[in-house]
């Protein structure tokens, strides 16, 4: 009886070095045997040249596995490509970057709020709510004020579900969401692109 396997594509994989093995960008239900062999099967090499984002398609895997395993019959479930990017081995940013896109970020943020703020007359609107509650006209209600901003930050924090790294609960923030839905969508630009250049 003829050997079958199977195999799975991942979706995108980042890897450091040119040489992209099998396991770099599939998975397979074999047997232990078979799965050493796969382990050093090296699917494609790839030239500098080429970029640093490549693709590599089902023939590409099917090719190499049949190879080492001309007999077997290769059964394909999932992705027909898998996106492959190379990137050097992380190492650690530098202290004035993180600093730097920080104060960017919280200065933009900030003013944004602010503006916004006064666009809709928010300090009149505190003043007037203030004056409607107590009865008393105040210029700087800090009693509505701070809590206010309190809420205001503790809303963003709920909203985007994140605090610093970690997620408050399991559901993914609408930032997971854009971030999930925009590389799907440069996975769908590079393999369509990949084949109109073959």
């Amino acid at each position: 009886m003829d050997q079958i396997i199977y195999i799975s594509l991942k979706r995108h994989v980042r890897l450091d070095e040119r040489r992209i093995s099998f396991f770099d960008v599939a998975d397979a239900e074999v047997d232990e045997q078979t799965k050493r062999l796969l382990s050093q099967l090296i699917v494609k090499t790839i030239k500098p040249s080429a970029g640093n984002v490549v693709v590599v398609t089902v023939l590409d895997v099917i090719g190499a596995v049949k190879t080492i395993f001309p007999e077997a019959r290769v059964v394909i479930a999932g992705e027909t490509e898998a996106i492959v990017s190379f990137q050097p081995a992380d190492s650690p940013a530098a202290f004035w970057k993180i600093a730097l896109v920080w104060i960017v970020l919280f200065t933009g943020a900030a003013l944004t709020i602010m503006n916004f703020h006064e666009d809709v007359s928010m300090q009149k609107v505190h003043v007037l709510l203030y004056e409607k509650i107590t009865g008393e006209k105040n210029d700087q209600p800090l009693l509505l004020q701070i809590p206010y901003s309190i809420g205001l930050g503790l809303g963003m924090i709920l909203f985007f579900n994140r605090l610093w790294q970690k997620r408050l609960n399991e559901e993914p923030g609408p930032l997971d969401l854009e971030m999930f839905k925009y590389e799907e969508d440069i996975n769908g630009y590079l393999a369509a692109n990949e084949k109109e250049q073959k």
